[in-house]
């Protein structure tokens, strides 16, 4: 436990925040702890993805990137 600890801030769309929460209460885990074990994971993760859903997850994530930085603009 005496590892050291950050904190991660994301503003996420409400569909979003509401996946996440349904996910972890549905899985008796909290988001904190998915999280983590997700981000021990994508440590392993090659560039790019081996996991074809990781491959598509990154497409999207393109995606959404793309469109906040277009209404940034206007």
């Amino acid at each position: 436990m005496g590892e050291e600890r950050i904190v991660i801030s994301a503003k996420i769309s409400k569909d979003a925040a509401e996946g996440w929460r349904n996910f972890c209460d549905g899985n008796g885990i909290s988001l904190t702890a998915m999280l983590e074990v997700a981000g021990l994971d994508l440590l392993k993760e090659t560039v790019p993805p081996r996991i074809k859903e990781r491959l598509r997850m990154v497409d999207d994530a393109r995606e959404v990137d793309r469109l906040r930085r277009m209404r940034q603009r206007n």
